[in-house]
């Protein structure tokens, strides 16, 4: 399926699409600071396997393992900061793996996963935090409260609310709404999303009217990616400004 992009490019390649392809291929030819933000869902090296859902889903690429070395090059792109789904429970075996500045908690109600009688039920999940070289946080609405006299600045919290809405198109689907929240933490033009999967970080900047680049190894979810995009891009068009041109 072809995408439109939106007649800009990022190191060469077309902003506003999906690339199908190992984003390992391209990474190479992105300059250092050429998008805002990276948040993505990379895969977990958990070998995921379909069990009891009413869905049935085939294996994930490159489930094998954590993609630490591709983790550590994403770190170094974006001008803002980088975050990155993952379980917590094999962290300690990639000793490679670069510190993050904190760790964001998604709460998701709704049901858990896990040893039901010797472990604590997960309903949660966690995304990996990295400040980029020029990070800055949005303002809040409320952006101080008083402290002791002083006022200090309202820091965003590392805990998201956010509910599932299901995992129609792939097993580790993350919500629009949950996107959205993260992305809101600042003001920013383009995100870079390396394992896109089913598309949701596209389509929640696109209802912000931002930019996005993402990549997608599975020939099925770039599929999916493609027409979730490609039908959303019929309803909202996203504003120019006097830097870029329009999206369409």
């Amino acid at each position: 399926m072809t995408m439109t992009g939106c007649g800009r490019e990022i190191g060469g390649l077309p902003c506003c699409t999906v690339i199908h392809g190992d984003c390992n291929d391209y990474l190479g030819k992105l300059p250092l600071g050429c998008v805002d933000l990276v948040v993505t869902d990379p895969p977990y090296g958990m070998n995921f396997v379909s069990g009891f859902r009413k869905e049935s889903y085939k294996a994930i690429v490159g489930d094998d393992c954590l993609p630490v070395d591709t983790i550590q090059r994403l770190i170094t792109i974006p001008r803002l900061a980088s975050y990155f789904f993952c379980r917590w429970d094999n962290l300690w075996e990639h000793g490679s793996l670069p510190k993050p500045k904190s760790v964001i908690t998604w709460l998701k109600p709704g049901g858990f996963i896990g040893d039901i009688y010797h472990e604590h039920g997960r309903t949660s999940e966690i995304a990996l935090f990295y400040v980029g070289k020029e990070h800055t946080f949005k303002k809040r609405p409320s952006d101080a409260v008083d402290m002791r006299g002083a006022r200090v600045q309202v820091p965003w919290l590392d805990v998201i609310d956010a509910k599932k809405t299901g995992s129609d198109y792939h097993p580790t689907q993350k919500p629009t709404v949950l996107m959205k929240k993260m992305l809101s933490w600042y003001d920013f033009e383009t995100v870079l999303d390396p394992y896109i999967g089913s598309g949701t970080t596209a389509l929640a900047a696109l209802e912000m009217r931002k930019h996005f680049l993402g990549f997608e190894i599975d020939a099925v979810y770039f599929e999916t990616a493609s027409k979730s995009i490609n039908a959303f891009r019929g309803i909202v068009t996203p504003e120019p400004n006097a830097e870029q041109p329009t999206l369409w």
